[in-house]
């Protein structure tokens, strides 16, 4: 058996990410179990996969739990989701590193972002992150790096990285599914659809007043784009929008959150996706799914003369430095609002996961306005990125599977 400890109880990405590889163990002889928090039993329930829960508050209880688990199950390895997430979480749970001592296997995690690259820092809200200090990964067996962001083509001792999402796995819809979501959606017609998506957390920035003027600003972009882009087609929204909070614009639709299953299916009508987040998993699943992807970010720092970390002097559009003028506090990012510029950018250097989606620089408004158009028909943009994506999937189909990993993993205990 293998376990899978999940603590964030405010994200599903690591959710996402450890329920993937343990998808992948079926058939393996290797069984998982999993041990969350209380607000994932509908996310797991979906699944299948076999779980206990965490209780708030109850750090004795879920020693206790731990303990049971070594005596009943004995498993050959336990996996942090998130490791950084679990060294915060005694304040949640009452758990510490040093409770995973009763285990008598290989303990690691999913290192989602290659921690302790060279020259690498946590730049949060435009701030260097005092808490990088405390991150370790010292003390842990070993390593899983899901791939794209991890890149596949550098090694590291006890680091394993693997294909996050299936490139064999089943297609994501077909057109009679299309047809009738855009129906459903009321698709103006002959119109493309774009899908735009977010996520709860990227909400949170209202903790830090600080960074309020910078979102502000950067919602009015995207708004900017957005109508730009739905003089040609239409655009879906999944979950809360992020924009168009005064009234939406003819053309823009909104949905509720949907299941994996309705995700799927959304995605098979859309000809273009539009995220602002680098780490976000549907970027990475549709963008490897062959649907034409675009990040958004910026590179953009300083006060009343901004200059671009990328490029150094900038020509702002009159667009662009009304929105800015208020801002003060200016900063880069790539996972927005929380920024991240500098601590992605030396993990996608390199990369061949970076030339899969198109990079769109939301303060360039009219050359970013321009480039996603030129992505909504057949032609030359759609050619480059389906040609690295191509290349992207070769060098996924040379790493070793999830029982693989899991045998070299495992064969610690048994020897």
């Amino acid at each position: 058996m293998v376990l899978f400890i999940v603590t964030s109880f405010w994200a599903h990405g690591e959710l996402t990410i450890a329920t993937e590889f343990a998808g992948r163990m079926r058939g393996s002889g290797f069984q998982p179990l999993f041990l969350i928090p209380p607000s994932h039993r509908a996310l797991i329930g979906g699944t299948g996969l076999p779980y206990q829960v965490l209780i708030p508050g109850a750090g004795k209880v879920n020693r206790l739990q731990l303990q049971d688990i070594q005596h009943v199950h004995r498993p050959v390895a336990v996996v942090l989701a998130d490791f950084l997430n679990y060294d915060f979480c005694d304040r949640h749970y009452g758990l510490t590193r040093d409770d995973l001592t009763v285990f008598e296997c290989p303990i690691g995690t999913f290192d989602n972002f290659s921690w302790g690259r060279p020259g690498s820092f946590l730049d949060t809200y435009g701030f260097r992150a005092a808490y990088q200090n405390e991150v370790a990964v010292d003390g842990l067996s070993f390593r899983l790096r899901p791939c794209p962001l991890n890149n596949p083509l550098v090694t590291d001792v006890d680091a394993f990285a693997y294909p996050l999402i299936d490139p064999a796995g089943p297609a994501i819809g077909g057109p009679d599914a299309a047809r009738q979501v855009r129906a459903d959606l009321g698709v103006r017609p002959g119109n493309p659809l774009i899908l735009l998506t977010g996520a709860t957390w990227q909400r949170m920035h209202v903790a830090y007043p600080i960074v309020e003027n910078f979102v502000r600003a950067s919602t009015t972009m995207l708004e900017w784009l957005l109508r730009g882009l739905l003089d040609h087609a239409d655009v879906v929204s999944v979950g809360s929008p992020l924009v168009f909070h005064d009234g939406a614009p003819p053309g823009f639709h909104t949905t509720g959150s949907l299941s994996p299953m309705e995700f799927r299916r959304l995605a098979a009508a859309v000809d273009l996706h539009i995220s602002n987040n680098l780490i976000s998993v549907s970027l990475h699943r549709l963008a490897l799914a062959g649907i034409p992807s675009v990040a958004l970010f910026s590179s953009l720092v300083g006060g009343d003369r901004p200059r671009s970390l990328l490029t150094g002097e900038v020509a702002l559009s009159g667009t662009a430095t009304d929105a800015i003028r208020d801002v003060g506090h200016l900063y880069a990012f790539r996972m927005f609002p929380v920024g991240w510029f500098h601590f992605l950018h030396s993990l996608v250097d390199g990369n061949p996961f970076t030339d899969v989606i198109r990079h769109v620089e939301i303060f360039d408004d009219v050359a970013g306005l321009a480039v996603i158009r030129s992505l909504l028909d057949a032609g030359p943009e759609r050619d480059r990125l389906a040609a690295a994506r191509e290349r992207y999937l070769a060098a996924l189909a040379d790493l070793p599977d999830v029982p693989t990993i899991l045998d070299g993993i495992s064969a610690e205990v048994h020897a």
